[in-house]
């Protein structure tokens, strides 16, 4: 069954990958709930986003729902984005093994917001004294399943908003509240071939129906995944996971992710990783910390990351887990 499904999942990329080739130009711009390409979390983000492979814990919810394997206690996750031009970007993902059925089961939440602006025309170019506001939203529910002790796969269903602004209150005719929703979908794979601890994922991200956004239909930002990642030093109080991951996305060309995360203990993290054929995105960084909490009864990681952005300056993520 295993073999099955990653040679589906194979035949999918292989099959999008040629598909494109037959482009004379890259489709940038050109899909919309471009918000839901935006990485979550500060450990994925900080190696490079090279996570379809490395994915395990709460962060699964974004990278790969075939990671929540690792989740064995009630986990959240709360992760807060400073993007670029004041964009907050925020993300909560929760999930737990609810018992009373097989498997892992998750709820995510990821916002995209920013300050209201004033309305303004040619005529009254300071603006006419009504304010508008952009905002995205997407709701995602989650069920992950451990096929064997060395395969998993899972999926998410999200429901997604996207908000342009409200201008019915004008009260001018063709001018509304630019809004629209929809339904997309994600599926993904996690295999131990059980050679020196090497992982094999693979993913499909929004998959669904394309959009309209006002009268004119857009795609959505469909991506292949495929990546892997080994722990190439692995001692009693020190690890080094290295990981890999090809990209295809479907509004530009093909991207490559690599990362490392350094393990002190498994208290204390360092992480470095590099985007190639990125436009701006290139080198990241970052690391965190793990501990218990006698307390309160649970365990606590903070994480950071720093990126890259090029000419759009950096990019800080901070994350916040509890297991309990």
């Amino acid at each position: 069954m295993t073999r099955k499904l990653l040679l589906i999942l194979l035949a999918v990329g292989v099959l999008v990958v040629p598909a494109s080739a037959t482009e004379m130009f890259e489709k940038v711009g050109t899909v919309g709930f471009q918000f839901l390409e935006i990485g979550a979390g500060a450990r994925g983000t900080a190696m490079g986003e090279a996570m379809v492979g490395a994915s395990e814990g709460i962060e699964s919810l974004y990278w790969n729902p075939a990671g929540l394997r690792h989740v064995t206690e009630p986990t959240v996750l709360f992760a807060q984005t400073w993007w670029p031009a004041d964009i907050a970007h925020q993300y909560f993902g929760f999930a737990l093994r609810p018992g009373v059925i097989p498997g892992i089961v998750g709820v995510s939440v990821t916002s995209l917001s920013m300050d209201s602006m004033p309305v303004r025309t040619a005529d009254v170019p300071e603006g006419i004294g009504v304010d508008f506001q952009c905002s995205d939203l997407a709701i995602g529910v989650t069920y992950a399943m451990i096929f064997t002790d060395k395969f998993s796969a899972g999926g998410t269903l999200k429901r997604v908003s996207s908000g342009l602004g409200d201008l019915s209150v004008l009260g001018v005719e063709g001018l509304g509240d630019y809004h629209i929703t929809g339904y997309l979908m994600d599926f993904g794979t996690l295999y131990d071939t059980g050679f020196r601890s090497l992982k094999i994922g693979l993913a499909i991200q929004n998959m669904g129906p394309g959009a309209t956004y006002i009268e004119d239909d857009v795609p959505v930002p469909a991506t292949f995944k495929f990546g892997i990642s080994m722990k190439v030093i692995e001692t009693s109080g020190q690890r080094v996971t290295v990981a890999a991951e090809f990209r295809h996305p479907s509004d530009t060309s093909e991207k490559i992710n690599v990362g490392a995360e350094y393990a002190l203990s498994e208290r204390y993290f360092a992480r470095v990783g590099y985007k190639m054929n990125y436009d701006e995105e290139t080198f990241s960084a970052g690391g965190g910390t793990k501990m218990f909490v006698e307390s309160l009864g649970y365990w606590i990681a903070i994480d950071y990351s720093y990126t890259d952005f090029g000419y759009l300056g950096a990019v800080h993520r901070i994350g916040m887990a509890f297991a309990f």
